[in-house]
């Protein structure tokens, strides 16, 4: 796969959010990949790429202190920071999550 293909997280969660286990599928997805659910925020967006590792997920996390709980960003204390992060794709999206994006950034 050489494109990139990009899950608009607001778009899947308002479509998904309506239908009987839709959310439970999305949450089931990201755990096997290795992302908590809870850790996306609903206005990024996932990223499925080629890299030298294999095909990753590119994420916005949100970040979380030892206590678990959410950390300040520290340029705007109101918002939770974030980070962007990478995951190894175990298992591919359902293709009706995704749109393709183009080449490689």
């Amino acid at each position: 796969m050489s494109e990139r293909l990009v899950i608009d997280c607001h778009q899947l969660y308002e479509r998904e959010f309506r239908t009987p286990d839709g959310m439970r599928a999305v949450q089931v997805w990201l755990r096997v990949n290795g992302i908590e659910p809870n850790h996306v925020p609903v206005w990024s967006e996932m990223v499925i790429e080629d890299s030298a590792f294999g095909m990753v997920i590119r994420y916005t996390a949100y970040r979380w202190n030892a206590d678990g709980r959410p950390f300040p960003d520290p340029d705007n204390p109101e918002l939770v920071a974030t980070e962007d992060r990478t995951a190894l794709l175990v298992l591919p999206p359902p293709a009706d999550w995704v749109k393709a994006a183009g080449g490689a950034r």
